[in-house]
């Protein structure tokens, strides 16, 4: 299961658990008010898109009567061949009210689907708000068959597009932008003007916008809030839905000439081979434009939007927040934490009313909210006692969350909305935390009780690492250490170390995806690139919290550490927390309470391990195999072994030093399984300086090589803590590798000399799974949490695929 499924799934999981979604109603039938029943509660109903509230209109109903009674129920035919005669009456009729070339699909989603990739030709380049609608994101994705280039820029910035146009625009025939016209979480609008100065400004610009959220309730004859606010230029496609404030089935996609729309209905995929409209929702939808192109339509209009002002109004006699403050009947109240917005919606249903969490991936995952919607079947007294009811659970909920009404205002970007912010935060424990900058700072004894035996985190070695990454050149080599300490008086409950430092967003992406930004990076090294903040380091391995199980207050230490992270993400800007690691399978309740605080569990890749050591001869070791790995070791290794000269030494010289590290450099520029940045050569030289490092050396014998000289061909850079081998780093010689099986007999090497220094277990930690279990090693699944502030760099990432 991909990366961004198995996160979407915890989260839909999750809200399946607290009846959140997947509700049914229970009602045998619906009246004008907006009522629905779930869970035997009757809920006024605050999550409609049926914004106009049409649905129970007579005249649709009486439409899709008709209809059903002179065509039936279906009229199955590709419309290439054939449509029914209503198909033609609808399109007619809409194109009264947008005065282009259109056509009729069975979907927004798949008019989307037979038009993008239609349209947009194999050089052309393709423009995604972060925010554009998922179906349109779906079916952009369908162009990487054609090789077309995708881009994301951040939603609804026009600066960041304007740079785009002007990078692209020697390089492509054409340059689209596809956007929404009212975004379906935040309920915010394009920026209309400044669209149409681009299209006026730049030849190439074409636009494609999606205003499904805008229709009927906006504009002439309900034309939709694009058309209300831009004219339709004549490099610009409008797509609409039939269904929300329409009330009926269907899409439409509006064209700006017939050229397009003609193409479009000859090879647009899904018109030709997808299902049509059936004839009930045709009715209806003929009968819903009849409506919108009666003189009186515009009285429904102005009545939902006296609803959607009232509602503005309250919003702001009540100081709570909007995202932004629109004319639209769709409404988003930033919250924070989907823990926090979950505990508002459940509250609201308690207090009968049914509304929305809009949550990860749909929004950052701390820009996560309340979502509602305005529509006509509501009254006025449904608005206020909703409102009165969000303003008392939303100001308890960020009371409880221990954040205050300026810090909500500041992650999302808006302006302050409460004077009265909290002053008191939550605090249920007498635990106290001490934070400090240095390991030397601590007790080594007490940190060696806490983590011997564990990865490389001795306390030398941290020491290493903080004199190896600081007051370097290269951002990527200074890293930010903190220490952190939770006691219950002198106990010490929980103890951790974090790095804040800079790490390459496609770390654990395919080869193929790093391929394409490392050649980005020539010319630009910090592209796709974050200051992430990870307990432990991008050097280090194993359980890097210790937490006391014999304590009462381990839930509040967790706690207490989320806080702190939060607080210094803050500080110093960084893109996300990583808190790792924790091996084999994760425990349901730890990951339920850490998706409340935002975070998400991840796999990452298997550690591989070799804990069985009851054997004394290389015989013995290889009878504990099975009979397949058996056979690959005597084939593979074992036949090669008298080709080489092994030395357990550290190098005697820089000069040899820097033979071993230039193998290293061969390993890191292959390396793309896991993406890092390429390690200092001062860490190499300050291995050289404890012993708690190990190095093998493999020569390979002078009548196997080409100067007839003996030649260093692989070296494996290892710690070592207590009865742990950790095998960290390995440098090969590749003109040799695949002859003689160089990383191969290094990896067996590793097992002897684990074996001979009397450890207890070897971690070969991650990659090359093959190779490693074919010499007795197991694997174990390796899981980190991740709470990322934005999802921005996840969306370019995303469109490489």
């Amino acid at each position: 299961m991909s990366t961004s499924i198995d996160t979407l799934n915890q989260i839909i999981t999750d809200g399946n658990l607290r009846k959140l979604v997947h509700n049914y109603t229970q009602d045998d039938h619906f009246n004008h008010h907006a009522e629905v029943t779930i869970d035997n509660e009757k809920l006024i109903n605050f999550g409609s898109c049926s914004y106009l509230g049409l649905e129970n209109n007579e005249q649709l109903k009486e439409g899709v009567i008709d209809a059903v009674k002179k065509y039936g129920t279906q009229f199955s035919s590709s419309r290439t061949y054939l449509s029914i005669g209503l198909y033609q009456e609808l399109e007619h009729k809409l194109q009264r009210i947008f005065k282009k070339p259109l056509i009729v699909t069975a979907s927004t989603t798949l008019g989307h689907l037979a038009t993008i990739p239609t349209i947009i030709g194999t050089n052309d380049a393709v423009i995604l708000d972060l925010q554009a609608h998922s179906s349109m994101q779906m079916t952009a994705q369908l162009l990487k068959a054609k090789k077309i280039q995708l881009y994301v820029i951040k939603h609804n910035c026009m600066e960041s597009l304007e740079q785009k146009l002007k990078a692209l625009n020697n390089k492509y025939d054409k340059i689209w932008y596809l956007a929404d016209g009212v975004y379906s979480m935040y309920g915010d609008f394009a920026p209309f003007n400044e669209l149409t100065q681009l299209l006026n400004k730049y030849k190439k610009f074409h636009l494609y916008i999606d205003d499904a959220h805008g229709m009927s309730w906006c504009g002439k004859n309900g034309e939709g809030v694009v058309k209300s606010n831009m004219p339709h230029h004549d490099r610009m496609v409008l797509a609409i839905s039939l269904n929300k404030s329409f009330a009926a089935a269907g899409g439409c996609i509006v064209f700006p000439n017939t050229e397009m729309e003609e193409l479009v209905r000859n090879c647009g995929s899904t018109y030709i081979f997808c299902g049509p409209i059936q004839p009930p929702m045709l009715g209806a939808a003929l009968a819903s434009v009849n409506l919108h192109l009666d003189p009186n339509f515009s009285q429904k209009q102005e009545e939902l939007k006296k609803l959607i002002e009232y509602t503005n109004n309250l919003l702001d006699q009540y100081q709570l927040p909007q995202f932004m403050k629109t004319e639209s009947p769709l409404f988003f109240i930033p919250v924070g934490l989907p823990k926090f917005t979950s505990d508002i919606v459940n509250n609201m249903k308690k207090d009968g009313f049914y509304l929305n969490p809009a949550s990860f991936p749909a929004v950052p995952m701390k820009k996560s909210g309340v979502r509602f919607m305005i529509t006509s079947k509501l009254t006025k007294k449904d608005i206020f006692r909703m409102i009165e009811s969000l303003h008392y659970h939303f100001t308890k909920s960020i009371e409880e969350s221990g954040k205050t009404f300026d810090e909500v205002a500041k992650i999302f970007g808006i302006k302050k909305f409460r004077s009265n912010s909290v002053e008191q935060k939550y605090n249920n424990t007498d635990l106290t935390i001490e934070i400090n900058n240095s390991i030397g700072e601590l007790n080594k004894d007490l940190w060696s009780t806490k983590f011997c035996n564990n990865g490389n985190l001795s306390y030398d070695n941290l020491a290493l690492l903080e004199k190896t990454f600081s007051n370097n050149d290269l951002k990527e080599n200074n890293w930010l250490f903190k220490y952190i300490t939770i006691k219950d008086n002198d106990e010490i409950i929980l103890q951790t170390f974090i790095t804040v430092s800079i790490s390459k967003d496609d770390m654990l992406l395919p080869k193929n995806i790093s391929e394409k930004i490392e050649a980005e990076r020539i010319s630009n090294p910090y592209y796709l690139t974050s200051k992430t903040i990870q307990t432990g380091s991008p050097l280090t391995k194993g359980s890097h919290i210790y937490i006391n199980k014999n304590s009462n207050n381990q839930s509040e230490a967790i706690e207490q550490l989320i806080a702190y992270l939060n607080g210094l993400q803050k500080e110093v800007k960084a893109s996300s927390i990583m808190i790792r690691d924790f091996y084999n399978e994760l425990d349901s309740e730890l990951e339920k309470s850490m998706l409340d605080i935002g975070f998400t569990s991840y796999q990452l890749l298997n550690n591989l391990y070799v804990d069985e050591y009851n054997w004394n001869t290389k015989e013995d070791y290889l009878k504990k195999l099975n009979q397949k790995n058996r056979y690959s070791v005597k084939k593979e290794i074992i036949k090669y072994e008298n080709c080489f000269e092994i030395e357990y030494s550290k190098p005697n010289s820089k000069l040899e030093l820097e033979q071993c590290y230039s193998l290293y450099e061969q390993v890191y520029n292959k390396s793309l399984d896991l993406n890092v940045f390429k390690l200092p050569f001062e860490y190499f030289e300050n291995m050289c300086n404890l012993n708690e490092y190990d190095f093998i050396k493999l020569y390979l014998k002078p009548e196997h090589c080409k100067n007839e000289q003996k030649e260093l061909v692989g070296v494996l850079f290892s710690h070592i803590n207590a009865q742990t081998y950790n095998a960290l780093i390995v440098g090969l010689n590749y003109e040799y590798n695949y002859k003689f099986n160089v990383y191969k007999q290094i990896l067996f090497k590793s097992i002897l000399r684990s074996k001979q220094l009397n450890c207890k277990k070897l971690d070969l930690a991650f990659t090359a799974e093959l190779e490693k279990r074919k010499i007795g090693a197991k694997k174990q699944k390796v899981y980190a949490f991740v709470q990322a502030h934005e999802h921005f760099n996840f969306s370019v990432l995303e469109n490489m695929y």
